[in-house]
């Protein structure tokens, strides 16, 4: 009897890898949006170790005009660049919305696929179990045939 075969195997294989690469693709823009984050927030605790610096500064009496400018001047820059950060994060997000809703699509591909695979393997399973039985009901009137002869001519 001859093996079931999915005759759209190769479009199944093709789509399970057309899924696996979104997955890669969403995997790796989490990836930008974490580091992202992470990138800021290490901004923010410099910003807040160097007002820590310029308050013991300011304690002990060693700050000046020029000290204070810089200060502001450093704080600017690096809420700029936390801006920025967050700018790209907010891009990142928004691929990621389409990269998750291709997955999305590539995943019911997918899944559509396996579930026809999976009806027409069960179609087959019955056929064949149908046409077995039929074998073995025609074994069974066979011998059952030649039993009932064989009684006769004795």
């Amino acid at each position: 009897m001859k093996k079931f075969e999915f005759r759209l195997e190769t479009v199944l294989r093709m789509k399970r890898q057309i899924e696996d690469e979104k997955k890669r693709v969403v995997g790796e823009l989490m990836a930008q949006i974490n580091k992202q984050q992470q990138e800021a927030l290490e901004i923010n605790q410099t910003i807040i170790q160097q007002g820590n610096v310029l308050k013991a500064k300011f304690q002990k009496g060693e700050v000046d005009t020029a000290w204070i400018a810089y200060y502001q001047s450093f704080v600017t820059d690096m809420r700029r660049e936390i801006a920025r950060k967050i700018a790209s994060v907010t891009e990142i997000q928004k691929k990621l919305t389409l990269a998750r809703q291709e997955l999305a699509n590539a995943a019911k591909e997918t899944k559509t696929l396996e579930k026809l695979k999976e009806r027409q393997l069960k179609e087959y399973t019955h056929h064949i179990e149908s046409v077995e039985k039929k074998e073995l009901d025609e074994i069974g009137t066979q011998m059952f045939m030649r039993n009932n002869l064989e009684l006769r001519n004795r």
